[in-house]
């Protein structure tokens, strides 16, 4: 299990994949902050700093995309490691998220839970060992 410490936002709409992963991830050790848009997921990236925000792409109001790009532009939460979500990806549009900064993954929806979970746990460690922060 991992320290309390590491944090991980996750931002999908989806009110019962949030409730489901949150109940996962505190299982796992993890402080979970949740969102239901990307407006809700950027304030709280801003005041939280996580470790590691799990992204879905396609959201009513503001874009995954549109996350991602303001998370980039805010001096705040530029550093964040960002893995992204998405019920429909093509091969090319997979290819163009990998090509961005700070996305560490491109996981398809219906994902493997338990996968999910250690990557996010291997994210988290690697961002410790990088930053001297062990929790």
């Amino acid at each position: 299990m991992l320290a309390e410490q590491n944090r991980v936002l996750i931002i999908d709409d989806d009110a019962n994949l949030r409730t489901l992963l949150k109940l996962l991830f505190e299982h796992e050790g993890f402080d979970v902050l949740l969102a239901s848009d990307g407006e809700v997921g950027l304030r709280l990236a801003e005041v939280s700093h996580p470790d590691v925000i799990m992204l879905d792409i396609a959201m009513p109001r503001r874009s995954g995309l549109d996350v991602y790009l303001d998370l980039q532009n805010t001096p705040a939460t530029a550093d964040i490691p960002i893995l992204v979500c998405s019920a429909a990806l093509s091969r090319t549009e997979e290819q163009r998220w990998y090509s961005l900064p700070n996305i560490l993954q491109v996981t398809p929806k219906p994902f493997d839970i338990n996968a999910l979970i250690a990557r996010i746990g291997q994210i988290c460690q690697q961002r410790e060992l990088a930053t001297g922060t062990l929790h």
